[in-house]
């Protein structure tokens, strides 16, 4: 059992937080004490095995590995299933929505978190139908399908508040920020992100300000104020680089584009969206190399 517990085992918010490099190292000692507890894992290593598989797909998810993340996710649900574990297969569901979601495959994405939220209703978890309300949330705004999307963000919103859940709360008060946005209620989205923003300033949670401030430059270039938009997103990339979040850094790397066409600078948004879209295709997120692609053609005739 020696090595089997350390500071942050299973616990997402601080891996979270490690930089590239940290993530990278802790990444291979997952992987290594995975294969040493055995193919199926031992009786008595079964629990860390979950553990680390959890984190591990979490990891690979933010480092841009969907591939992986998916694998580390589906080992889980198989043990979880065995096992008869509820709570973990309703987490595993949740993990390989998320993965899916990422991808653009929002029907399967869509498939996944109604699973969870199935369980963790019939469970009585009210932590966890939280958070499925809100990635299902996230699923109908992709979609378009706003006012579904805003009644799922505002029953979430409305269970972590009663939990006291800050970190739950910043998430759905950034999610309503991006509906306000969609709509066109810039004032509202801003007053929205601002109290995300707070919030994950205030629990020290790097990537949920790097997607507050990648939000905020969003609403200040639909505002035309050009050099607040780059200052945000300029922050926003320097958390994602540091946190080795590829999918942020892609997105900044888009928001810097549209900042430099707003501006007449048709090189520098071609240079940013072509970063943006090989992050993209290295990612495989098909949606967003779409519309990648679409906007560096539009730049040919210009």
């Amino acid at each position: 059992m020696a090595g089997t517990v350390d500071s942050y085992a299973g616990d997402i918010t601080s891996a979270g937080k490690l930089d590239a490099d940290q993530k990278r190292f802790r990444i291979a000692e997952l992987e290594q004490r995975i294969a040493d507890a055995g193919d199926p894992p031992k009786a008595q290593l079964a629990g860390h095995v979950l553990i680390w598989l959890n984190e591990l797909a979490y990891i690979f998810l933010a480092v841009g590995d969907l591939d992986k993340a998916e694998a580390s996710a589906q080992k889980s649900l198989e043990i979880e299933e065995k096992l008869g574990r509820l709570e973990g297969v309703a987490t595993a569901y949740g993990n390989l929505g998320l993965i899916y979601r990422t991808r653009g495959d929002l029907d399967k994405a869509e498939q996944m978190h109604s699973k969870a939220l199935k369980i963790e209703e019939r469970l009585g978890r009210l932590e966890g139908t939280a958070m499925h309300y809100g990635n299902l949330g996230v699923i109908y705004l992709t979609r378009g399908e706003l006012d579904k999307a805003e009644q799922l963000f505002r029953k979430s919103l409305g269970i972590n508040e009663k939990l006291g859940r800050l970190e739950g709360i910043a998430a759905q008060c950034g999610n309503l920020g991006l509906i306000y946005r969609t709509r066109g209620d810039l004032n509202g989205a801003a007053q929205m992100v601002a109290k995300s923003l707070e919030i994950n300033e205030k629990l020290g949670r790097s990537e949920g300000v790097a997607r507050d401030c990648a939000n905020l430059s969003a609403i200040y270039l639909t505002r035309g104020d050009m050099d607040k938009a780059e200052q945000m997103v300029g922050k926003a990339m320097e958390i994602d680089e540091k946190l080795g979040r590829l999918e942020g850094m892609a997105s900044d790397y888009g928001n810097l584009g549209s900042v430099y066409k707003k501006r007449g600078d048709i090189e520098k948004a071609r240079e940013y969206w072509k970063k943006a879209l090989e992050l993209f295709k290295k990612i495989g997120m098909r949606p967003e190399i779409e519309k990648t692609q679409r906007l560096i053609d539009e730049l040919k005739n210009k």
